[in-house]
């Protein structure tokens, strides 16, 4: 049996900072009206992803650390899982007020876009763009968004952890028998 450190105060610790970058991200978004077709947002999705890439990694070399310098991908891809569930779970929850309460207006930008598109194409009919919006209304909801950042927080924790840990990974000889 392997007698690995926790990995509850790398998760809290890790996953407290991830949460901190999607909060932060969604803040300056609002806070400066950056539309989501923008430069301004690619931008800071590019920086917010490369903080998350870097989160990550430090967690997981944490955990190496903390173990005396040997990682297996399993162990990789639970400390990554549980930082990505912790942020995902903190920025959901922010996700969900801010969509619901701070920016509500947002929800309605979304399907504006989405309309926009559609009529832009100008291959459907306005009774097919009504039966589109009708049927994926439930996209535009703070309910959707909030299930949604935690669902591409742990699919995009998973990613990372995956390719960190096989960079990451080295085999404890002592357990190898």
């Amino acid at each position: 049996m392997e007698n690995s450190p926790s990995i509850k105060p790398i998760a809290y610790n890790y996953g407290g900072s991830l949460a901190l970058i999607g909060i932060l991200m969604l803040v300056i978004v609002y806070v400066f009206n950056i539309n989501p077709d923008s430069t301004g947002n690619y931008i800071i999705s590019v920086v917010s992803i490369l903080l998350n890439i870097a989160i990550f990694m430090y967690a997981i070399k944490e955990f190496k650390k903390k173990n005396n310098g040997f990682l297996s991908l399993s162990q990789a891809l639970k400390v990554g899982l549980a930082v990505a569930a912790i942020g995902g779970i903190i920025v959901g929850i922010y996700a969900y007020f801010h969509y619901s309460y701070i920016y509500p207006e947002f929800i309605d930008l979304m399907g504006e876009q989405q309309r926009m598109s559609m009529i832009e194409s100008g291959q459907v009919t306005d009774a097919q763009i009504e039966q589109s919006m009708e049927m994926t209304s439930f996209t535009r909801s703070a309910g959707f968004l909030t299930t949604m950042t935690l669902v591409s927080s742990l699919f995009f924790g998973f990613i990372i952890s995956l390719i960190v840990g096989l960079i990451m990974k080295r085999k404890n000889p002592a357990l190898e028998g």
